[in-house]
């Protein structure tokens, strides 16, 4: 009897089972190196200005600078540019109008003006709504009741989401609601070269429900001669709010009429400083704004 034809299977056999496990052996490694080169899951948390999404702002990769309401109040600049000049780093203001609510602010060497003309490389926002003007991205300062914004976040940097001329970086400004204020409150002050400023605000909640009213009237002569000017603003806010969502309804109202008369050549300042050379240069300004706005949070 012959033995080979047995032989030669059972060798068969185990060159089948070799290769068998080599093979396994290789899918079993090619598997694992697969798996090596997959990344673990990545959350990416998405930034917004307007208003903020609730990130916290150690989180932002920038330096954004704060005001509050409280620091508005008890500097009571007054202007807007004045209260950024005095609480923000890198920000200087230069008042080329010669008015007060007509001042140049810069911040990092980037512009936000009234002047038409001037390189504009900063935008504003009041709740969420680009305040620079169509016509030459200018920013009216008379325009915006100061006595009703809650915070303000200067967000530094050149960011596509602010819009175009967003060089220098971004104000992003939040008025204040029934839950934030709650009370009334009168003030009245009175300055050199018949200067009057008088501010009224009341605001209450009940429920989900608050509500907010408020007032400015600012007259003044002027430290020149010929440049006196009137500014009368009104500010409305209702609004209703639970855990999850936030509904507000605004309107503002502005009719300012101011005077800023430009340089004066030096041998007039000698005779008068308050003398003017040419007048007026007078700048009306009227607006009625409303703005509806609403966010919701939704649960995961």
């Amino acid at each position: 009897m012959n033995d080979k034809p047995n032989f030669t299977l059972k060798k068969s056999a185990v060159l089948a089972t070799l290769i068998t496990a080599t093979l396994s052996a290789q899918a079993e490694e090619t598997i694992n190196r697969a798996s090596a080169m997959e990344l673990p899951d990545l959350d990416v948390v998405g930034t917004t200005p307007l208003p903020g999404t609730g990130l916290p702002i150690e989180k932002y990769a920038g330096n954004v600078q704060l005001i509050d309401s409280e620091t508005i109040e008890e500097q009571n600049a007054v202007d807007l540019s004045e209260t950024l000049f005095r609480n923000i780093g890198s920000i200087d203001i230069n008042s080329s109008q010669n008015n007060p609510y007509q001042n140049d602010v810069h911040y990092r060497g980037f512009l936000a003006s009234p002047l038409v003309g001037s390189a504009i490389g900063v935008s504003a926002f009041v709740d969420g709504v680009r305040v620079n003007e169509g016509f030459g991205d200018t920013v009216n300062w008379d325009l915006i009741p100061d006595f009703a914004i809650s915070n303000i976040s200067l967000i530094p940097g050149s960011n596509p989401l602010f819009g175009l001329n967003t060089l220098g970086g971004a104000l992003s400004l939040q008025t204040k609601s029934g839950f934030q204020f709650d009370g009334t409150q009168l003030s009245l002050s009175i300055g050199d070269f018949g200067r009057r400023e008088l501010t009224l605000e009341h605001g209450g909640n009940k429920g989900n429900f608050d509500y907010y009213f408020g007032g400015n009237l600012f007259k003044e002569d002027g430290w020149r001669q010929r440049s006196p000017s009137d500014v009368r603003q009104i500010f409305s806010k209702v609004g209703w709010e639970n855990e999850v969502t936030d509904i507000d309804l605004s309107y503002t109202f502005a009719d300012n009429d101011l005077i800023g008369n430009g340089f004066v050549p030096e041998s007039h300042l000698a005779a008068d400083r308050a003398s003017v050379y040419t007048f007026p240069d007078q700048t009306k300004n009227s607006m009625h704004f409303v703005n509806l706005r609403g966010s919701h949070w939704f649960k995961r």
